[in-house]
């Protein structure tokens, strides 16, 4: 029986991982720590395979399109889709994906710096100019990611992303108006994310539950995708209106956050604390994973997710175990 959202949310982790399957190989595998992880099985080459496709929410059930940016967000049953499609051409969409990834990681060389968009380093990666413009966006959206987390929005410049994008600065604003309006959207995109794990971690039962499905959502978001990454709001930035739009949504999230520690102190699966104290402790520490974290290394984001939460849990609690099974940190030294 195909899966449906309201199926998902209701799902509840154990102490092993549990798997729910919506048919054509495509299965939502819920961890002990209650993150919800899609995966694609299938056979190539004789051997069975498995395809990491996300983490839900922030990888939903079907795709839609996004009413405050007009983009289409990609669901769990159309990359499974796509993965059938390459196996129907022989394709092994675990290669596929890999090299996409290398793609993505690779700088222009200084030969196509002053090409068209059409020609530079985006062009060609996958079919369809619709395709292209949007893969053209995001690898915008993650180089200016890395930009204003490692040199500031100050320190940033619209000539620096060209240079490094391999194309010219007049190219670059077929595609952007200003500064200030990428990092508004890319603001816009962190808080979409958030929400998205917020709306996710609020079925838990408990408060130290909605707390630790929080925490897991939100840094297996921002380590599959640095586009979702927190940034800081720096003054002057943001338009004076945007930047009180910014920070009354982000206010509203951290009053909801201290509200979740509040209710696990109520119900006893939180040790007594100050609830504003743990959540500044709690949030800071989750920004500065964005700083240390790289994609390129020996940690899986998933697995720095689920270690990550389950230690943010433990010390909540005050015992070892006492948020349930966790991850074997020791492997991730």
């Amino acid at each position: 029986m195909p899966l449906t959202d309201a199926a998902i949310r209701r799902a509840r982790p154990a102490e092993k991982p549990v798997r729910m399957f919506d048919g054509g190989g495509l299965y939502i595998e819920i961890s002990p720590a209650g993150g919800k992880l899609w995966r694609f099985k299938y056979r190539f080459g004789g051997k069975e395979k498995r395809l990491a496709l996300g983490a839900y929410p922030v990888v939903p059930l079907s795709g839609y399109r996004d009413e405050t940016h007009g983009t289409w967000i990609q669901g769990a049953r159309e990359l499974r889709d796509e993965a059938r499609r390459l196996l129907a051409g022989g394709i092994d969409p675990a290669r596929v994906r890999r090299d996409r990834k290398s793609a993505a990681r690779t700088t222009s060389s200084r030969a196509k710096r002053d090409e068209s968009l059409e020609t530079a380093s985006w062009g060609s990666r996958i079919p369809g100019r619709r395709e292209q413009r949007e893969l053209k966006e995001e690898v915008l959206y993650e180089t200016a990611a890395r930009w204003f987390n490692e040199h500031g929005y100050h320190g940033t410049s619209l000539s620096d992303l060209a240079k490094e994008l391999g194309i010219t600065k007049a190219a670059l604003y077929n595609y952007v108006s200003s500064k200030r309006e990428l990092l508004y959207t890319m603001h816009l995109r962190s808080l979409q994310a958030a929400h998205a794990a917020r709306d996710d971690a609020a079925v838990q039962s408990t408060g130290l539950g909605k707390v630790r499905r929080m925490i897991f959502n939100y840094v297996a978001a921002f380590t599959a995708s640095p586009t979702v990454t927190f940034i800081l709001l720096e003054d002057g930035a943001l338009a004076p209106e945007q930047a009180e739009e910014i920070l009354t949504q982000r206010r509203a999230l951290d009053h909801e956050f201290r509200s979740w520690i509040a209710e696990g102190i109520g119900d006893g699966s939180i040790l007594p604390c100050d609830p504003r104290l743990a959540s500044l402790l709690i949030t800071g520490g989750l920004a500065w994973v964005t700083k240390w974290y790289d994609p390129k290394g020996g940690w899986m984001g998933e697995r720095v997710a689920e270690a990550i939460s389950t230690l943010y849990a433990e010390m909540l609690a005050g015992q070892r175990g006492a948020a349930g099974p966790t991850t074997d940190t020791a492997r991730l030294r």
